[in-house]
């Protein structure tokens, strides 16, 4: 969870200070007095590069925006303008609760919320599938999060089609190849078996990259459907043409996994060789168990290198008697194989009646605090978006659990070229600074004394493309470049007097 870094540079005083000195002349002798106590050390306020130290936390913190039913957004807002600005003021309040990564739900089932030449325009935009909302969602959303240093990944369901009865648009993938699908309980999926469709499912991938600048490819827990594996009938699910086409000796759960891998796989290789600095992670459910049901193993998709981080939906409390969120954290802590994990929180459960243990924050708190304690567990993510925004978890959040900015964690396999330092001046209260090659963002840290020792906790005040900053007086500030997973080494530290 935490990056420590020491950093040795010289110190920009701003302003001059005095110190008194103060002498005695008397030469008389004094009389006996008890033993005064110890002279109490004054600290200084003023960062010392040959005697202390920075820690600097990089942390993921990530909301899912759900747009399915039009949970999180659009809502019932109808019309480009209001949706927009309806968009626009979530992803501001996100912001506001210092979270650094947005997961923004492009792909429902076998829709699009961006402009797109396989997948129509989503119903949950106009209320009909097909219909040009107007604008570019999934643009906005890129171009307003990244004004702000949030991080934007693209969400996308791979299997789900729709329902049996549903209206499906002009030209929809699934009215062009009805062989790819198949119906189970009403709805239908794509077949995970056809290799027709995991070639379908990596052009919707390449896509979306080919593009639009998101910064990563998220999937979510939806693989086969429910029930599939546990049914005594083993082809209530339908695949078995497919299975005696390409089963290959494996036995039925043998081959439905392997081609949820296959798509993991695929889908890792085309987002790499596509554009290497998009990141590829899922967020199965947090009981493996309950994965695995799914014929999604996530465990060999993390021994594999398959994707770049997982984050396991642990939606139950600390000591609950079958998904005890301590014993499943330290699971996947132990399986992470050297790749980050980022466990999903329950805020829905929160103020819930139905859910007494979420009955206040101090359950979210102390998931929280041993998601930190665990070495391998980067940072957590917030399901969903409007159970986070306004109310008590919201104060709870920005007052204790983010009080101050984050730089996500470094991760993937690309290879980027660490900006320099940036070099800078201050005028009053103002630091200011050059723009870095190679950069893409800023990150400006006060630093605080941790207690009485020799060590100073980073607090990050500002992330964004911006070159200045109004520090305040009395205080230490130290600037990075940042691009999409490097930083660089420390500019001067400078203290305003």
């Amino acid at each position: 969870m935490k990056l420590f870094k020491s950093i040795r540079s010289a110190i920009v005083l701003i302003g001059i200070s005095s110190l008194p000195f103060i002498s005695s002349c008397s030469k008389e002798e004094p009389p006996v007095k008890p033993k005064p106590d110890p002279p109490v050390v004054e600290l200084s306020k003023i960062y010392n590069s040959s005697t202390d130290n920075v820690v600097i936390d990089h942390e993921f913190r990530a909301a899912w925006l759900t747009t399915a039913y039009g949970l999180d957004w659009p809502q019932t807002v109808t019309g480009a303008i209001a949706q927009r600005d309806l968009l626009i003021s979530l992803i501001d309040r996100l912001k506001g609760l210092n979270i650094n990564v947005i997961f923004f739900q492009v792909r429902c089932s076998s829709d699009a919320f961006y402009k797109s030449t396989i997948s129509p325009w989503s119903k949950y935009l106009t209320g009909k599938q097909g219909d040009d909302p107007g604008f570019d969602p999934l643009q906005v959303a890129i171009e307003e999060s990244h004004k702000r240093g949030i991080e934007l990944h693209a969400w996308m369901n791979p299997y789900r089609v729709g329902t049996v009865t549903q209206f499906y648009a002009p030209g929809h993938p699934a009215l062009i190849h009805p062989e790819w699908y198949i119906e189970y309980e009403n709805s239908r999926y794509w077949n995970p078996g056809l290799p027709e469709v995991r070639a379908h499912l990596n052009s919707v991938v390449k896509e979306v990259i080919d593009n639009y600048n998101v910064d990563g490819i998220h999937f979510d827990d939806y693989f086969y459907p429910d029930g599939a594996k546990s049914s005594t009938d083993i082809y209530k699910f339908n695949d078995k043409a497919s299975f005696e086409k390409y089963g290959n000796g494996m036995t039925l759960n043998q081959w439905r996994e392997n081609n949820v891998d296959l798509l993991v796989k695929g889908v890792n290789e085309t987002i790499k060789a596509t554009n290497p600095k998009t990141i590829f992670g899922i967020s199965p459910s947090g009981r493996i168990e309950n994965s695995l049901a799914l014929y999604a193993n996530s465990v060999t998709w993390l021994s594999n290198g398959w994707i770049d981080y997982l984050a396991p939906q642990i939606y139950w409390e600390i000591g609950h008697a079958t998904a005890d969120f301590d014993r499943l954290v330290r699971y996947w802590n132990t399986n992470a194989n050297g790749k980050p994990i980022f466990p999903g929180l329950a805020a829905y459960k929160f103020g819930d009646v139905t859910y007494p243990a979420y009955s206040s924050t101090t359950q979210l708190l102390n998931q929280v605090s041993l998601s930190r304690s665990l070495p391998n567990i980067k940072g957590n993510c917030w399901f969903r978006t409007l159970n986070i925004l306004g109310g008590t978890l919201s104060s709870f959040i920005t007052s204790t659990l983010y009080p101050s900015l984050s730089v996500v964690p470094k991760m993937g396999s690309a290879v980027f070229t660490v900006p320099q330092a940036p070099e800078i001046s201050v005028s009053g209260s103002r630091i200011s600074w050059n723009e870095v090659p190679y950069s893409t963002k800023y990150a400006v840290y006060e630093l605080k004394r941790n207690g009485s020792t020799a060590t100073w906790n980073a607090l990050a005040r500002q992330i964004d493309s911006k070159t200045s900053f109004d520090g305040q007086t009395l205080k230490n500030y130290l600037v990075l470049a940042l691009n999409e997973r490097e930083m660089s080494v420390s500019s001067n530290i400078i203290y305003i007097q």
